[in-house]
C-alpha cells in the first residue's frame, strides 16, 4: 500500500517509514535563450556525380554540420537529383 504526505510518498509496508520517492522542485528565472540555425543544402545530380562519400560526409561533420534530411528523387521517378540537408547552430558574431 502506498500513503501520502506532504512532500513525502510512503510505503506503508516500509518499516522505517522513510520516503522512496522524493522530486526537487527547481526554480529558474531566466528567460529561455533562442537557438539560431544554419542551413545547407548539399544537390547532387546523380546522373552526373557520385553520391556524398564517408570522407565528403565527415569534412561536414567536422564544420560542424549534422545530417537533419534526405530527399531522393529518384525514389519517386520525379528527377535524379538527391538533397541532403544540413543543420548546425548558428555561431555568434
Amino acid at each position: 500500500m502506498i500513503g501520502y504526505s506532504k512532500n513525502y510518498v510512503y510505503m506503508t509496508d516500509h518499516q522505517e517509514g522513510r520516503p522512496f520517492s522524493f522530486v526537487p522542485m527547481v526554480y529558474d528565472n531566466e528567460a529561455p535563450q533562442t537557438q539560431r540555425w544554419d542551413y545547407h543544402v548539399l544537390k547532387v545530380n546523380a546522373k552526373e556525380q557520385d553520391l556524398p562519400d564517408e570522407p565528403q560526409l565527415n569534412a561536414l561533420g567536422q564544420e560542424g554540420w549534422i545530417l537533419v534530411g534526405l530527399l531522393d528523387e529518384r525514389a519517386s521517378g520525379r528527377g535524379s537529383f538527391v538533397y541532403y540537408y544540413f543543420a548546425r547552430q548558428a555561431k555568434d558574431e
